[in-house]
């Protein structure tokens, strides 16, 4: 073929096979699977092409890194911010199970649940599963990501302990194509063990591996919105209270009395005047001559176009948290219906972080068995919130269910096919 000896070339790959096999020449092993040629497109870079490989990538948009620490500012500071990044904690801490599947036996399925129930009591520093919980979820919604390094015990036997890691000092660098992470801490990076690094990432772009802060999209909002709110204030102190209003109108010039000498009189007479009203106490009355009026001053009160400025820019901060405007206790529509189309699009959003989250901790289950030599796989699935109609929720599962049952009993479908269309598999 072409010039090429196709079987000389064959048993050349045969001879040099066994070698390496001690002299074996076993027929019967599996051809070793080909590797793949790998892809033509290249990863993100420090600085694009020309960028330099030791230096770590940067935030997409090439974010400066102190903004990680802006955005917790930010949540701890604002009260729109808080209450959204608050309002997704909640909303994502569902019901878990830990389901144990693919166990080898009876008895490895009964120690792969202790493992679990142990390690849930041990993680974040003996606080617990819930409290670990707590920190990724707010380390979600505030910076785009979220960080977990797997302590293994004495021997290796077990994971001793689960630790968040704090992920405005995360830093990812390829090295030899593979990504590593570092810690950055007081200038010094310390390369962290990708094998015990689990790292979640939150809406991240293409082949950068950090997650997308919600945040990132109002702070120039938020710079407004604050701005809106001390202007408010100074005019509300303003127009809340009644001012008096002083005309002084100057005494004719006196016979032989010069312009400058009339000038310092006049404005004399209008520093007196200013001292007695600055100092004014609140049951005192005023004495003036004819030339001097008083009059009350009050505001006209028109905070309506405030409140509507002010609304327009919480709008945006509420949708840049990718919030709803019901669950910020503000509903525009007088019916249920949308208060519950809204209620359905922030479940769709829970629960699509929420596998994420149950891939980390699945990951995280599975080292503990692997290190005790469990043969089994935890598999962790994260629940939903109910809707607001229990009831006709109730009434919707069952048909699903009926209609499931109807299609096996046809021949239609088969057991395992209705069980995945119940979402049972």
């Amino acid at each position: 073929m072409n010039g090429v000896d196709l079987k000389g070339f064959l048993e050349w790959l045969r001879r040099r096979r066994a070698r390496r096999n001690g002299g074996k020449t076993d027929r019967g092993t599996p051809a070793p699977r080909l590797l793949g040629a790998g892809s033509l497109s290249r990863p993100e870079s420090p600085g694009g092409l020309g960028g330099r490989w030791q230096d770590f990538l940067p935030l997409p948009d090439d974010t400066p890194f102190e903004m990680l620490r802006a955005y917790r500012f930010l949540r701890d500071a604002v009260p729109d911010i808080s209450d959204g990044v608050w309002t997704w904690k909640r909303l994502c801490q569902t019901e878990r199970r830990v389901e144990i599947v693919e166990a080898a036996s009876p008895r490895a399925a009964e120690e792969a649940q202790r493992r679990v129930a142990e390690l849930d009591a041990r993680a974040h520093d003996g606080e617990g599963m819930a409290v670990l919980l707590d920190t990724l979820y707010g380390s979600l919604f505030t910076f785009g990501a979220a960080a977990i390094e797997l302590v293994p015990g004495r021997g290796r036997g077990w994971i001793h302990d689960v630790t968040p890691v704090d992920v405005w000092t995360v830093r990812f660098r390829r090295d030899n194509g593979k990504l590593q992470a570092f810690q950055v801490i007081d200038g010094e990076s310390v390369a962290l063990p990708m094998e015990r690094f689990i790292y979640i990432p939150l809406d991240r772009d293409g082949t950068n591996p950090y997650g997308r802060s919600m945040l990132r999209s109002i702070p120039f909002v938020v710079r407004v919105q604050q701005r809106l709110l001390e202007d408010m204030a100074r005019a509300a102190h303003n127009t809340g209270w009644s001012r008096l209003h002083l005309r002084y109108t100057p005494e004719s010039r006196a016979p032989g009395e010069t312009a400058e000498a009339h000038r310092a009189r006049m404005l004399s007479a209008m520093t007196d005047l200013r001292d007695q009203i600055s100092g004014l106490a609140a049951d005192q009355n005023i004495l003036t001559g004819d030339n001097v009026s008083v009059s009350v001053l009050q505001g006209d009160q028109r905070g309506q176009t405030f409140y509507d400025n002010h609304k327009a820019i919480e709008e945006q901060v509420i949708t840049g948290l990718h919030m709803m405007p019901v669950l910020m206790g503000r509903n525009y529509g007088s019916t249920e219906t949308y208060g519950t189309a809204q209620f359905e699009v922030v479940n769709r959003q829970v629960e699509t972080v929420n596998r994420g989250v149950g891939a980390a901790l699945e990951r995280m289950y599975n080292a503990d068995f692997a290190l005790g030599g469990v043969p089994a796989r935890a598999r962790v699935r994260l629940g939903g919130n109910r809707t607001t109609d229990v009831l006709r929720e109730a009434e919707a599962r069952a048909k699903e269910i009926d209609n499931a049952l109807r299609l096996r009993e046809a021949g239609l479908i088969d057991e395992h096919a209705a069980r995945a269309s119940l979402g049972l598999e």
